[in-house]
């Protein structure tokens, strides 16, 4: 369940869906059995005629990560193939021009080129190195995308992610980065691409690498 607030797009979620950093995380299963009118009063969401309690607050931002080495499982050829079709660079560092060809393109609620681009500012800004630049130039196309998705975006310029996406950030393993393919029909996906483009766009391409 979402809400417009005025561009920017506030969520509640059931236990078993994906906890996007922009939603509160309810502990109903289903949210079928809830009335599908929302609104915010008073500063609260009020769903039907029932409030929403907040009982615990979570820091959505993935932790400060160190650079990760050659074991990284992130596969280029393995994640390209499944972004239906999208041009990704190969160095992963991202220009303007990359965005047009990214923001609100491919399938899904958040378009595929959407989940590349979050995945991709959230794992810099892990890193400790966000492109303020870019990220400038991001928020100026974000209206060309679906409200959820820039409101998504709006969220991993700062760093905030999916728990899968920040615990493959903090330890990219196998199981980590399955569960983070498991999210959603394309976007786990896509976000695994970003952050790994992300991982490329900072290594030293300056220096030859050695070639076994």
């Amino acid at each position: 369940m979402y809400v417009d607030l005025d561009g920017w797009c506030l969520g509640l979620v059931s236990s078993t869906a994906s906890r996007v950093p922009c939603a509160l995380w309810s502990t109903l299963p289903d949210l079928g059995v809830l009335d599908p009118v929302a609104r915010v009063r008073d500063g609260l969401l009020v769903v039907g005629d029932r409030p929403v309690r907040i009982t615990r607050l979570v820091d959505p931002r993935a932790p400060r990560v160190g650079r990760h080495g050659e074991g990284s499982p992130w596969r280029p050829d393995t994640m390209t193939s499944a972004l239906d079709g999208l041009v990704l660079p190969a160095d992963g560092r991202l220009t303007p021009a990359d965005l047009d060809h990214l923001v609100g393109r491919g399938p899904g609620l958040t378009p595929l080129g959407d989940d590349v681009l979050a995945g991709w500012f959230t794992a810099r800004a892990a890193l400790g190195r966000p492109d303020d630049v870019l990220a400038a130039a991001l928020r100026g196309r974000l209206h060309t995308t679906t409200l959820l998705s820039a409101t998504l975006l709006d969220c991993a310029i700062r760093g905030e992610a999916l728990p899968q996406l920040a615990d493959w950030l903090a330890d990219p393993t196998g199981p980590t980065a399955d569960a983070l393919l498991a999210v959603g029909a394309t976007s786990g996906a896509g976000l695994l691409a970003g952050a790994g483009l992300a991982l490329a766009s900072i290594e030293d391409h300056t220096t030859p690498r050695r070639v076994a």
